[in-house]
């Protein structure tokens, strides 16, 4: 391998991880500390911040993010019991759009964030959400205690998928995926 193209992996690895501490970060702070009002209480924005990750970042990358961000949220919160369950929770809302993106590989279909195959990723994100809470609340308190968070969960996910649709669209208007993964094509072309 010559210099070239190790200098090429190293700035595009290198990049690759400041995008993804910045997503883990953008997940932290809106899952802490922004609260939106919600019928039950409140929801937080950082479950939006996942599903962008999850749409923008390749492979694996969206795992961490989400994991890493839910968990540090829990822990910044005053939540330590919960940061290992959310941080596992958060990684699994990632796995249907990592699904999507090995089966759709290339398709045009999602060059956008918002496109028809991630808004339908919106809806097993969602099952995981709430399937997630209902067995951690049920092993850490008792099942009545995870009846009682279905609805409020519900309405986590469901804020979190308006957020995700809301930025996500604001982003496509100024091609923000085409630019984060402009360095990657352009290798290709290179190579």
């Amino acid at each position: 391998m010559s210099n070239k193209t190790s200098n090429r992996i190293s700035s595009e690895n290198i990049k690759y991880a400041a995008i993804t501490a910045m997503f883990a970060a953008l997940i932290t702070v809106t899952t802490a500390y922004i609260k939106i009002p919600a019928p039950l209480g409140y929801a937080h924005a950082g479950d939006s911040m996942i599903y962008l990750a999850a749409s923008v970042l390749p492979g694996s990358l969206g795992f961490a993010a989400a994991a890493v961000g839910g968990g540090l949220a829990d822990l910044l919160a005053g939540y330590p019991q919960w940061a290992i369950p959310t941080a596992i929770i958060k990684a699994l809302n990632v796995l249907p759009f990592f699904l999507i993106k090995l089966a759709l590989k290339n398709s045009p279909k999602l060059q956008k964030i918002i496109s028809l195959p991630n808004l339908l990723m919106l809806i097993p994100t969602t099952i995981v959400t709430i399937g997630g809470y209902f067995v951690a609340n049920s092993l850490l308190y008792d099942t009545a205690a995870a009846v009682a968070e279905i609805l409020p969960n519900f309405v986590q996910a469901g804020v979190g998928a308006g957020l995700f649709i809301v930025l996500g669209t604001s982003l496509d208007a100024v091609h923000f995926k085409s630019r984060i993964l402009s360095h990657r094509k352009e290798k290709r072309h290179e190579a």
